[in-house]
């Protein structure tokens, strides 16, 4: 059955039971509630509580308590953020559209803006989208000045977020370490060399895989101004990379930045973000993994020359 979060978690319920042979009157008897409020929960009047929860299984043994808890909150987070864009005016919406790139994000998706509105505020994890700024605080970026900006930076690295997600690549047993991965800085360039660039990304992909670093290659959003990043998801290092120019020699360099930047600035706490003009910059951290790309490939004495 293919769920749906829009809909009561008592009528999902219903639709589970309506598959046994026990009635309302003998579930209401057999979990110990009132037959009345067992009728609302099933019409989607009331909330599935936590001690209906854990007395399903029961009636339910193969579904543990914990399915129809989550549940119960996702239905209770969409009626919030429900609540949330019922208030805004349509001009508002439109401005929020705008703002946050409902077009390029939802192209040919056939939504409306309200359902655009949800799915964005789902993917920055936010209830409403006044909550942004506070909730993106930490991508305090000190050369925004010629950036990007802040809305379609977080919309990307949400994006790839997700990309990481659909990819399955199951890292949980796999430790990072940095110094496994400085002694095999080797194979990165040696996989650089391939001529036919979507192979190189696929293999630089498994080979952060294999090290216990999450990978994804994916175009920026307009304005964005992303070349890429580096921080932790899901108790891993990650390394996102926009594909800029999406020539041979620009994505390179730019994985071996942030190859850099993980080697040399990464912890568990900060999110690196790198602009598409931070090769001109004098910021010190992006000038150390400038150098640190430029001497992958090319030593100090043969680059001077």
């Amino acid at each position: 059955m293919k769920l749906n979060y829009k809909v009561p978690t008592g009528i999902i319920l219903k639709e589970y039971l309506d598959e046994t042979n026990i009635s309302e009157k003998d579930l209401a008897s057999i979990i110990g509630i009132d037959e009345k409020y067992l009728n609302e929960l099933f019409l989607g009047k009331r909330e599935l509580t936590k001690r209906i929860a854990f007395e399903l299984p029961k009636v339910l043994p193969e579904i543990p308590a914990s399915y129809w808890l989550n549940l119960e909150e996702k239905y209770n987070e969409y009626i919030k953020q429900e609540n949330n864009i019922s208030i805004y005016e349509e001009s508002y919406l439109k401005e929020i559209a705008k703002k946050f790139k409902f077009k390029e994000v939802f192209d040919g998706l056939g939504w409306d803006i309200k359902k655009q509105a949800h799915e964005m505020l789902k993917l920055l994890n936010i209830e409403k989208f006044d909550d942004f700024k506070k909730a993106y605080s930490n991508l305090d970026i000190a050369f925004f000045e010629d950036g990007g900006e802040l809305e379609s930076i977080a919309i990307w690295i949400n994006l790839c977020k997700e990309e990481v997600d659909i990819q399955n690549n199951n890292l949980d047993e796999i430790v990072y370490s940095k110094e496994k991965l400085i002694n095999n800085l080797g194979l990165f360039k040696n996989i650089a060399y391939n001529d036919n660039l979507s192979n190189t990304l696929t293999n630089c992909r498994r080979l952060c895989n294999k090290l216990g670093i999450y990978f994804v290659e994916l175009e920026a959003i307009t304005n964005s101004k992303v070349r890429g990043a580096v921080l932790n998801y899901d108790g891993h290092p990650a390394i996102f990379i926009s594909g800029r120019f999406k020539t041979h020699d620009h994505i390179w360099f730019a994985i071996a930045h942030e190859l850099g930047h993980l080697i040399k600035h990464y912890s568990e706490e900060s999110i690196m973000i790198s602009l598409e003009d931070s090769a001109d910059d004098t910021n010190s951290i992006e000038e150390e993994a400038n150098e640190f790309a430029r001497n992958l490939f090319i030593d100090q004495d043969n680059y001077d020359e």
